[in-house]
């Protein structure tokens, strides 16, 4: 993170309205700039490189020279940004963020880190600085992460991800390999050996992940018998599903509901050894991760509005 945004500078976040379309730009300085447009079209001129994002998108910037932003005339556009000034990067490190998608559809996750950074506003102070630097951090690794997921499921091929939509909106029904073969058109073997490939897991062995995780919310969030979850999740009895929630999540349906998910540390549940030597580390061992410069920076970057 801190090898191509100069955190020592701070980030700032902020939205803006354009009821009828507008422009904002060109930029001069060096930023790196996540853009979300929550309503309208935006054109994005960065570097003389062109991306259009649409309502419920966002993109991922880092100029050299100039950065411009134009949302389309006679356009209602709701737009709102996280930026900070960009840092020196090798050419290997240049060359991966030029690879990363400049724009994705708009997670969630990425979209309420954004809201807590537009509500922090832009006053300064040791302790909102820190906050507002941490969630600038947050929000370019969640797309990172975001982009990747984006990236792989593209990647993927059609009938596993037709498949996996399938399971996941039908985990309650009778479920086979051979019928989720011919709902997406392969051969069982096929399905079997690209899913796997490509989501870590058979066909089956997905069925019951969801099946179990969704037995697992409604034990914590509804009231209903165990039995009744059993049934609603897909099993043909509780027997079976109270092995499969011991198994996922390390105690049975009734612990679950009564410990309200929580699970002991492992210190405290197996009273494991935790022994620290006193003999002296070398000078290059690193106990922590160095606090982040970001953390001691007063003011947030200066520019006010893409």
């Amino acid at each position: 993170m801190r090898a191509f945004i100069d955190s020592g500078r701070g980030f700032a976040f902020g939205e803006a309205i354009y009821p009828a379309g507008g422009v904002y730009g060109p930029l001069k300085d060096r930023y790196v700039t996540l853009l979300i447009i929550h309503e309208g079209k935006a054109r994005i001129i960065c570097d003389d490189e062109e991306t259009v994002l649409s309502a419920r998108s966002c993109g991922f910037f880092r100029n050299e020279r100039s950065i411009s932003m134009e949302y389309t005339e006679g356009r209602h556009t709701r737009v709102s940004w996280c930026e900070g000034y960009a840092g020196d990067v090798s050419e290997a490190l240049a060359s991966r963020l030029r690879s990363l998608p400049a724009r994705i559809p708009l997670p969630q996750r990425i979209e309420s880190i954004q809201r807590i950074g537009v509500e922090l506003g832009a006053g300064s102070g040791s302790n909102l600085n820190q906050l507002r630097n941490a969630l600038g951090e947050s929000i370019f690794l969640a797309y990172f992460h975001e982009a990747q997921m984006s990236e792989q499921e593209r990647l993927t091929p059609r009938s596993v991800l037709r498949a996996r939509f399938y399971i996941d909106e039908n985990y309650e029904k009778e479920i086979t390999v051979e019928r989720l073969a011919a709902l997406v058109g392969v051969t069982p073997q096929h399905l079997v050996s690209s899913f796997r490939k490509h989501i870590g897991v058979t066909p089956v062995r997905y069925l019951w992940q969801v099946r179990a995780a969704r037995g697992h919310f409604l034990l914590l969030q509804t009231g209903l018998p165990i039995s009744d979850i059993a049934y609603q999740c897909g099993y043909k009895n509780p027997f079976h599903f109270s092995r499969q929630i011991s198994e996922q999540f390390g105690m049975s349906p009734r612990q679950v509901r009564e410990n309200k998910g929580y699970r002991m540390a492992s210190d405290i549940a197996e009273g494991a050894g935790d022994t620290a030597y006193g003999m002296a580390l070398p000078d290059t061992t690193v106990l922590q991760p160095a606090p982040s410069p970001a953390m001691a920076v007063e003011d947030p970057a200066g520019s006010t509005a893409p």
